[in-house]
Parts: structure tokens; sequence; C-alpha cells
């Protein structure tokens, strides 16, 4: 294939990414297709770490959500692809972007849960919500917005990723 093929096909890849990933990083509340992939991870991470106590269990859905775009990105960086893991690096950015309005949203409890039981909301159990003396709610906004800042920068670097070889 010509390189000028080859950059249009990548050029058209990376804009079918961002066309699948930039709405729900920027509304993440919205649901989309990744949005049901990343509620696989999330659950499986709970799964995963059943084992290592309810805390880390709780923080296991949100590990597995962010840690499998993460290693698929790495994986494709160890292997010198820096287009794909700048690809994968948007799914990264959309799953990181999903948890922090599930950080945001541990004091007001109004994401469906799958379980429909808002009790069963996982940051507003690490956050203390249940314990009047340890609350920390108050740290839902912060971290929230901080973990929003490093999905904003995912993607920007992902795309910087994405397109260093053509821009070379």
């Amino acid at each position: 294939m010509p390189a000028s093929a080859a950059r249009w096909g990548r050029a058209a890849g990376l804009l079918l990414a961002l066309w699948l990933t930039v709405p729900g990083l920027l509304n993440p509340l919205r649901g989309d297709l990744l949005g049901g992939v990343n509620l696989v991870f999330h659950e499986a991470g709970h799964v995963l770490l059943i084992w290592a106590g309810e805390t880390v269990m709780l923080l296991g859905g949100s590990l597995g959500q962010v840690a499998v775009p993460l290693a698929c990105a790495a994986a494709f960086l160890w292997r010198g692809d820096r287009f794909a893991a700048g690809v994968v690096g948007l799914w990264l950015a959309h799953s990181l972007a999903g948890v922090a309005a599930y950080i945001r949203d541990a004091p007001l409890r109004q994401l469906d849960l799958i379980t429909g039981d808002p009790d069963t909301h996982d940051w507003w159990q690490l956050l203390g919500g249940w314990n009047p003396q340890a609350n920390a709610l108050n740290l839902a906004d912060p971290l929230g917005r901080f973990v929003t800042f490093l999905a904003l920068a995912t993607l920007i670097v992902s795309v910087g990723l994405a397109v260093w070889d053509d821009l070379r």
C-alpha cells in the first residue's frame, strides 16, 4: 500500500475513533457503545479483586475499567505501534471520563446502578457516605475534576501518539 493511502487510512481510523469516544468523554453519562464495554470491565474488576478485601474490591470496578484500555495501549506502545496505542488511548480517556462522572455522583447517587440500590454506589461507599464520622463526600467533586483532567490530558496525548509518525 502506498504511504499516502496508509496515511489516509490512519486519518480515517483516527476520525472514527474520535467520533466514537469524544461524545462519551464530553458527556460520560449519556450511554454509548464504549460505556457498555467499560461496564463489563468495571464489574469484572470487582469480581477479580473480591479476594483483596472490601475497599480494594470497591476500587476494583474503577481500576478494571481503566486498567484494561491502559494495558492495551501499553502493549501497542511496547510493540512500537504508536498509532494503535493512540487510538486505544482514546478508549482510556473515555474510561477515565466515566470514572470521573461516577466519582462526582457519589454525594448524589443519581446514576442508574445495575443493582438498582443507591447504597451500592462504589464511590459513595469508598468516600464514607455510610459513616457520618468518616464522611469524605466533599472530596468527590475535586477528585472527579482531577480524573476529568486526566481524561482530557489522555485524549490530547493519545491524538499526539496517533499522528506522531505522520507528522515526522
